[in-house]
């Protein structure tokens, strides 16, 4: 299989990670307007990242497996930063 019909499926892989991270509300509310567009980027760009170093690192067999799990990691990074950070800012607010 050619390295581009790899990388065409990198970035399927990375937009379809990127629309269900959308429908599970994961983009942060602080993002601009277009936070949606943003986070398929993100999933599309962290697929394509992870793909070549998947296939550097591991070869061609593990090269679609490391694309899509630093996709879920870099989609679902923002989403937990901001939830973590609400909620810690949320305890050191409380009186008691």
């Amino acid at each position: 299989m050619s390295t581009v019909y790899l990388m065409f499926i990198w970035a399927i892989l990375g937009l379809l990670v990127g629309v269900l991270a959308c429908a599970a509300h994961l983009q942060p509310t602080t993002w601009s307007r277009y936070r949606w567009l943003w986070l398929l980027v993100l999933g599309l760009g962290a697929a394509l990242l992870g793909g070549l170093l998947g296939f550097w690192l591991f070869g061609r067999i593990f090269a679609s497996a490391t694309a899509l799990w630093i996709a879920v990691l870099a989609t679902c990074a923002p989403g937990l930063y901001s939830a973590l950070r609400t909620r810690l800012g949320q305890r050191g607010s409380d009186p008691a």
